[in-house]
């Protein structure tokens, strides 16, 4: 009896798993976890904004993996985040205090584009990947509502407003 118990136990968290990952949570519940957490929509978009020009700069002003090699990696995500957070000062917009910020995208990056050996087709994925996160309207699972609020407050600890 205590096994069938477990074996149900180990069933329903599978099941709960694979809703949390696969299941869209209904608009309505979704719209209200935005207002619980103070996500608003201006500012999701321009951190989308601040999300694309990064990614584009990252994947469109890379050498290759046989030319960067290491460290340089490292460089170039540093070179294309700098002239990101550039670009965005000059128009008014103001980052600072990126470091945690910074270390998310470079954790991401290292991860799932400067990886050797990447999966053809990843890289324009990845972009729809930061698209379909960080759209305001677009349902959501529940993992993704999750990973869409902690890179938000993220954002907003960097960001300065005027």
């Amino acid at each position: 009896m205590v096994n069938d118990m477990r074996k149900n136990d180990k069933i329903g968290n599978a099941v709960d798993f694979i809703e949390y990952i696969s299941k869209n949570m209904e608009k309505e519940d979704l719209l209200l976890l935005y207002r619980i957490n103070n996500v608003k929509k201006e500012r999701l978009e321009m951190f989308s904004d601040f999300t694309y020009a990064l990614n584009d700069l990252v994947i469109t002003t890379y050498m290759g993996d046989d030319i960067t090699l290491g460290g340089n990696r490292v460089k170039h995500f540093k070179w294309c985040w700098d002239k990101v957070i550039s670009s965005f000062k000059m128009e008014g917009i103001y980052f600072l205090d990126t470091e945690e910020l910074y270390n998310y995208f470079l954790t991401f990056y290292q991860e799932s584009f400067y990886e050797e050996n990447k999966e053809d087709g990843r890289v324009p994925m990845i972009g729809v990947f930061w698209d379909e996160l960080l759209n305001y309207d677009r349902t959501k699972t529940m993992s993704e509502y999750e990973s869409l609020v902690e890179l938000y407050k993220i954002f907003n600890k960097s960001f300065v407003v005027n």
